[in-house]
């Protein structure tokens, strides 16, 4: 959850804890009755979900993925730097292009570019197989990094499911929390003016539990020096 829901869910519990200590007032009234118990099961729900939210486990294939993509990566990284040597010695324009070439270089790029430099270098690697061999590049290595391509060539496509139940799960709870606004605007905060007169301690403890969330916003302000823009 972010800033501002974290504080809207602090909000509601002590919205529905001030109802709590006052329920022998509204007791009777039912629309105020049903409301707080749709207020404590909003409350619950957001919970629930906010777990659900957090146990996302990264799939064993996403792991996987990980572990087969940076031994491709450092095999990579190995074989192509005794590559710029072979073609800065030999003034190989071709070879010289993997000048610097470096781990960061792979992770900046998305999956299938990876993938497709990682080729590129692997051709190399058989094209030059004799002179990677002075520098001590074997073959082994050469082996190594195909199998570490075929690896995660079948396995680039996997972690979407879980990048797809993550934004399920997220959207999820914006929902639940447009559910609670609407519960508070449409129905509590319109309820509780029947004890502004009746019942002022009552009514102000329940407009100082509502105004958290206002608190917060307005600390955030002076915080940034930036005013809310849409809310």
């Amino acid at each position: 959850m972010n800033d501002k829901q974290n504080a809207k869910l602090n909000m509601a519990q002590r919205v529905l804890e001030t109802m709590t200590r006052y329920q022998a007032v509204y007791s009777k009234i039912a629309p105020i009755a049903e409301a707080v118990s749709m207020l404590n099961k909003s409350i619950s729900n957001i919970r629930e979900a906010q777990k659900e939210q957090g146990s996302v486990n990264i799939p064993a294939s996403t792991l996987q993925k990980r572990e087969i993509e940076s031994q491709m990566i450092q095999l990579c990284v190995k074989i192509a730097n005794v590559l710029y040597v072979i073609g800065f010695s030999t003034d190989n324009k071709d070879l010289i292009t993997l000048h610097g070439l470096s781990e960061n270089n792979f992770y900046r790029l998305n999956d299938n570019s990876s993938l497709a430099l990682a080729g590129n270098i692997l051709d190399f690697s058989k094209k030059y197989v004799d002179q990677l061999k002075e520098y001590g590049i074997t073959e082994t290595e050469s082996s190594a990094l195909s199998k570490a391509i075929d690896k995660f060539k079948s396995l680039i496509a996997k972690p979407m499911d879980t990048i797809g139940e993550r934004k399920q799960k997220t959207t999820n709870l914006a929902q639940l929390f447009a559910a609670l606004d609407s519960l508070f605007y449409d129905k509590l905060d319109k309820l509780m003016v029947l004890f502004k007169q009746s019942e002022p301690e009552f009514y102000g403890e329940y407009r100082t539990a509502r105004n958290i969330i206002l608190s917060v916003k307005h600390k955030k302000k002076e915080d940034t020096g930036t005013a809310d823009a849409g809310e």
